[in-house]
């Protein structure tokens, strides 16, 4: 994803997707996933984009279910995105809410057979800042005072 310094004049996109993510936490580490988008590998936290027609909190609650296998129980919004982010692929702005999640059970390794490779529990503060899309960096700077 592009920060807004990357854009040209006049190339601002013309439209939007919300993107809904779960943090979900035991202990030290968080629970996050390895997925594959166009012939990209990354790392981020389970969620993805919401419906037209989705309440956020509902979109959230699907892709989590989709991508881990675990029902998530809504905890608190932790944050929403600040900064400007475009997505890589195409002329989309996106906006993302990280809400803090529970959930009773271990994640199904590769749940979501479409893009996510694997599930893993990371360290906070620990993550691997290269596999990881600037609006998730924006977010995991703020996340141990957020917790």
């Amino acid at each position: 994803m592009k920060s807004q310094e990357a854009l040209a004049p006049g190339k601002w996109p013309e439209r939007f997707s919300v993107r809904a993510y779960g943090v979900l936490r035991r202990g030290d580490k968080v629970l996050m996933t390895r997925s594959t988008f166009m012939d990209r590998t990354f790392l981020n936290f389970p969620g993805g984009g919401v419906d037209v027609g989705e309440a956020p909190v509902e979109g959230l609650k699907r892709e989590f279910r989709e991508e881990t296998g675990l029902e998530a129980r809504i905890k608190r919004l932790l944050y929403v995105s600040e900064g400007l982010h475009v997505s890589t692929n195409h002329p989309i702005q996106l906006v993302s809410l990280y809400w803090e999640v529970s959930a009773d059970g271990e994640p199904r390794p590769g749940a979501n057979g479409d893009d996510v490779l694997c599930t893993m529990w990371r360290t906070i503060g620990d993550f691997p800042r290269e596999e990881m899309f600037p609006s998730d960096l924006e977010f995991i700077d703020r996340l141990p005072g957020l917790l």
